[in-house]
């Protein structure tokens, strides 16, 4: 048996296995296959970002027209599923998305095509479920682009900012071994199918420690009016030694690229916004108390708000948008694998009579 070796809890700095599609480089930038994501986000459409992550390059326009076809092409969804949708009448949104993902009546052409479908149908599954949550009329997708047409679902606005929605879905791509993409890795890892790789990744940010941050940031934001409230706020949370959403991160000690972006794109466009200057207030205070960095869900839950975006859409967001880097993930485990199977170090009784 070969030597055991102990590791971290959490895993915490372990390197497991190699990745080419994001990281976050030594500058402190995360990179979607070696370019700046803040950069692509600036630049770049939603599409071309999502082709470039599941494909390792950016697309040409003979290529992108094709994959942005075959996306608005997927975009229905089957009768049966809002049957059953409204029969099972389920209230957790995230419970909805990941059951109606894994029992979609498919159709199995290879599992490329799978992805495709699930990605294309994820945004429908979303305002349809809270469409049956809420006992409100199913929408009609409107617009051209991918992220338009998700915009237009969950929101009641003709906002023309829209764009900036676009922006932050970008921001949510990818993110190297997060929980969710090394659940689906593990479960690619025994070559099971897509579907159910999905199903587990969605299950596994389903939990608050990894998802779901942003509608807690939106609830103390909603309570501070003014440098005073910040650092009472602040203050009250460390004495008690409790989290304050939307700071830390595993991988970005200093600052986090993304939420220095999304600040920034606030500032365009909603720069008076009271949560907008609620945020960057306790934003300050805590970088001075803690030396501890605003994460992407403090200014994402604020920029959301100001969209016109309930809560409860939130995490559905993230969801959306990261099933194109689990797509990746998917091949890129099949591409050189081994099932994923760690040992564990046993601290229980030892051979116990009966």
């Amino acid at each position: 048996m070969s030597e055991e070796i102990i590791v971290p809890k959490g895993l915490a700095n372990v390197v497991v296995d190699t990745t080419s599609i994001a990281t976050t480089g030594a500058s402190g930038n995360l990179l979607y296959r070696g370019y700046r994501a803040v950069e692509l986000a600036e630049k770049k459409s939603f599409e071309e970002v999502a082709y470039l992550i599941i494909n390792g390059r950016l697309p040409t326009q003979n290529e992108l027209t094709p994959f942005k076809n075959e996306l608005n092409s997927n975009m229905v969804i089957d009768e049966s599923v809002l049957k059953i949708m409204n029969m099972v009448k389920e209230k957790n949104l995230m419970r909805s998305i990941r059951s109606m993902i894994s029992l979609y009546p498919y159709k199995m052409n290879d599992d490329q095509s799978t992805f495709t479908q699930m990605e294309a149908k994820m945004p429908l599954l979303t305002s349809y479920s809270a469409s049956s949550i809420n006992g409100t009329p199913i929408k009609t997708p409107k617009g051209v682009d991918f992220s338009q047409k998700f915009y237009s679902l969950i929101t009641d606005r003709e906002n023309k900012n829209w764009k900036s929605f676009e922006k932050l879905m970008i921001l949510y791509l990818e993110h190297e071994f997060n929980a969710s993409t090394f659940a689906l890795r593990v479960a690619a890892s025994t070559l099971t199918d897509p579907v159910s790789a999905v199903t587990a990744a969605l299950a596994t940010l389903k939990g608050p420690l990894h998802g779901g941050a942003n509608s807690e940031v939106l609830t103390y934001l909603s309570g501070i009016e003014n440098e005073k409230d910040a650092m009472k706020f602040v203050e009250g949370k460390l004495e008690k030694k409790e989290k304050i959403m939307g700071f830390g991160h595993r991988v970005y000690k200093k600052r986090d690229p993304r939420a220095l972006f999304v600040r920034e794109e606030l500032r365009k466009i909603a720069p008076t916004d009271q949560k907008f200057v609620a945020a960057e207030m306790v934003e300050n205070y805590m970088f001075e108390k803690k030396g501890l960095p605003a994460n992407v869900d403090l200014y994402a839950a604020v920029l959301m708000d100001y969209l016109g975006i309930n809560e409860m859409f939130y995490l559905p967001v993230f969801a959306c948008s990261r099933i194109f880097g689990w797509n990746a993930h998917y091949f890129e485990q099949l591409s050189n694998n081994k099932i994923i199977r760690p040992a564990s170090q046993y601290i229980g009784e030892e051979e116990r009579e009966l």
